[in-house]
């Protein structure tokens, strides 16, 4: 089983390293310091620490560009960050003081940031909530609790949903659908062709030794993409692919515009599906398509 307790350090310097750059696409003061010396250690112990750092830059980027937007256009009131880990945006993101920013996560985690940041000061309302949201009856009755106190509420689970089964990401788009004022959906959503392609990447071989005794690590990578989630009544509002952003910002592999010239010509495909390896996603809830209940069942039957 993977630890995702340490997966949040390893995860806080490689925004530290990006914040470092004299081209940073976000500065995060905070990163360093929760990282400490396990989070440097990790990014040495994984390697291609600066491939895996543009991707999380990217990946940070985007959804504090989107958390952004929709906060300011949405009227959200109610942020919830499901497996937070060490993520400091209620410290670093220009929010409104009476947002209420509700941060989900381990015990472990929890106690170890609140020591952390005890001096810090949020720019929001910030909480934090120690959970495991893989308990069902706990997470139900957390998101029933949230609910009732809000109209507007914008749920996070980046880095999340990627080690989940199947089964378990669909329980969790139907719990959070469930709930009227959870209106919208945000993650980042890994590619089918990622999970065909797992055998040959290096690093992920070495995180899943580490972290996962080899087992792998990339559950959930669906063939249709976000559209998985339609049969769960959300819609995609938004979806931006990482990929493509690397080579707008030029954190791409070198030689980026002879490369699409060649496979557009020879594998242009091939070339669609390469481009699609890695989105961040927004989802808006829609109006219920049959009865939700019964899709509930089915899928707590599989």
């Amino acid at each position: 089983m993977i630890n995702l307790a340490e997966t949040a350090y390893l995860v806080a310097m490689y925004r530290a390293l990006e914040s470092e750059r004299v081209d940073a696409l976000f500065k995060d003061p905070l990163a360093r310091m929760l990282a400490g010396g396990k989070g440097e250690m990790l990014v040495e112990v994984i390697g291609e620490k600066d491939k895996i750092t543009n991707a999380i830059a990217i990946r940070t980027y985007v959804i504090d560009n989107l958390i952004l937007q929709l906060v300011n256009s949405k009227k959200i009131d109610t942020v919830i960050n499901l497996a937070a880990g060490l993520d400091t945006r209620p410290y670093r993101l220009p929010l409104y003081a009476s947002l209420r920013w509700i941060e989900v996560d381990l015990p472990e985690i929890i106690a170890y940031k609140e020591q952390a940041l005890k001096d810090e000061q949020p720019l929001c309302w910030l909480e934090r909530v120690k959970l495991d949201i893989t308990n069902l009856a706990l997470r139900r009755t957390f998101f029933s609790e949230i609910n009732l106190a809000t109209r507007q509420t914008l749920v996070i689970t980046e880095g999340l949903l990627s080690y989940l089964h199947e089964t378990q990401v669909a329980l969790l788009a139907t719990d959070i659908y469930e709930q009227s004022n959870l209106n919208w959906w945000l993650f980042e959503l890994e590619s089918s062709l990622a999970l065909k392609n797992y055998d040959q990447v290096y690093a992920r071989k070495i995180f899943d030794q580490y972290f996962a005794n080899g087992n792998k690590t990339l559950l959930f990578a669906p063939e249709q993409g976000a559209e998985f989630f339609q049969q769960y009544n959300w819609k995609v509002a938004k979806s931006v692919s990482a990929w493509k952003k690397l080579h707008r910002l030029n954190r791409g592999i070198k030689f980026t515009w002879l490369l699409e010239i060649i496979m557009k010509w020879v594998a242009n495909e091939y070339w669609e599906k390469i481009q699609q390896q890695g989105s961040i996603v927004l989802l808006e809830r829609s109006p219920a398509v049959g009865d939700l209940v019964k899709t509930k069942e089915v899928v707590e039957k599989r």
